[in-house]
């Protein structure tokens, strides 16, 4: 074992004492100052002048880094916001939530569901609801710790909600659940289908739709696959593993790349009405998933997204209905995309 003497420790001491002086006084030097006329009296200047040297402290990132992964990599812990499964599976804490009103809120939200079903079929417009699965409900296996009871029937006790209602809604659970003949149906590190769920999805909604009987404006699609790209989730900012990520994980995920076109029957530029209007959440949403191009590639048909990320599913659906759109040219089918997770939330609108 290599020896250290006295002589040698004291220099090295001496030496991080000056480093960290070093660092302390480049942080100072960086960050950007109070102002002159904050109180001190209240502690507003210690905490803007703190806030302020740990941003500007180029250790800091590196901090985190090394924090972040010794809880991901040594206690299979992500920061909150999100849950550590196997073999590098990360899953939204929303999933695992329950609120004092879960059941009521579950109810109301069925109840809400059922009044737009209503309202729509006055206008003879067809509501087609799709209830999105817990990833946690899908990829159970891939869990560590178990769901509250409530969220493990929360899907099945919804659509209990809803055939009181006389509501029929389709289930995405199948569709997404994995099987040796399709990749993924979620993407690990995300909170969102993948673009292999999300078609999965579009072709159960066409599927559904060709036993209504609803004549649609033929429209010629085509959906061209690019390929596959680097895809960091929106989980992994509750895994700040950093430049450690590479050794420590979560490992680099990629996704395949989807164009989708549609020449309707007017043509590109005629005004061919659009008769399916799609609302719903980020799982609509985000152009990554692609879905309204699955959907219209389903359908053979053209398709009006109005779905919001960051909303929940039913602000969205609020707003489609007091839209110019809908009030000037309401479409036949409307496909609402709602998931599991915000039926017993309390809603938004």
């Amino acid at each position: 074992m290599l020896m250290i003497n006295e002589k040698t420790q004291m220099m090295a001491s001496v030496g991080f004492l000056y480093f960290l002086a070093a660092i302390g006084l480049s942080a100072h030097m960086l960050m950007e100052k109070p102002a002159i006329n904050t109180s001190v009296i209240d502690g507003a200047m210690q905490s803007i002048y703190e806030k302020g040297f740990t941003e500007a402290n180029p250790l800091n990132d590196a901090s985190i880094s090394v924090m972040g992964t010794i809880k991901y990599a040594a206690f299979g812990q992500a920061e909150q916001g999100a849950v550590v499964g196997k073999d590098g599976w990360l899953f939204t804490s929303e999933e695992f939530e329950v609120s004092p009103d879960f059941y009521e809120n579950m109810s109301q939200s069925a109840t809400e569901i059922a009044r737009v079903q209503a309202f729509l079929k006055r206008k003879g417009i067809t509501l087609i609801p799709v209830i999105v699965p817990d990833k946690a409900d899908v990829y159970a296996k891939h869990l560590r710790v178990s769901r509250p009871a409530e969220t493990q029937t929360r899907r099945k006790d919804f659509f209990s909600l809803l055939a009181a209602r006389n509501v029929m809604a389709l289930d995405a659970y199948d569709a997404l659940r994995p099987n040796d003949l399709r990749a993924n149906g979620f993407i690990k590190d995300d909170t969102h289908w993948s673009p292999t769920g999300s078609r999965a999805v579009a072709e159960i909604v066409a599927a559904h739709l060709k036993n209504l009987d609803v004549e649609l404006a033929p429209a010629t699609v085509t959906t061209v696959q690019g390929p596959k790209v680097d895809f960091d989730g929106d989980l992994l900012q509750f895994v700040p593993t950093g430049a450690l990520r590479k050794v420590f994980g979560p490992e680099q995920n990629q996704i395949a790349t989807y164009t989708t076109t549609v020449e309707a029957a007017g043509g590109l530029f005629g005004d061919a009405n659009v008769d399916v209007a799609l609302v719903g959440t980020s799982f609509s949403a985000k152009p990554e998933w692609n879905f309204t191009g699955f959907l219209q590639d389903a359908l053979a048909a053209d398709v009006l997204n109005f779905a919001s990320e960051g909303q929940g599913p039913f602000a969205p659906m609020v707003a489609f209905l007091a839209s110019d759109t809908f009030q000037d040219t309401p479409p036949k089918i409307v496909v609402w995309e709602i998931p599991s997770r915000y039926t017993s939330k309390e809603m938004i609108q």
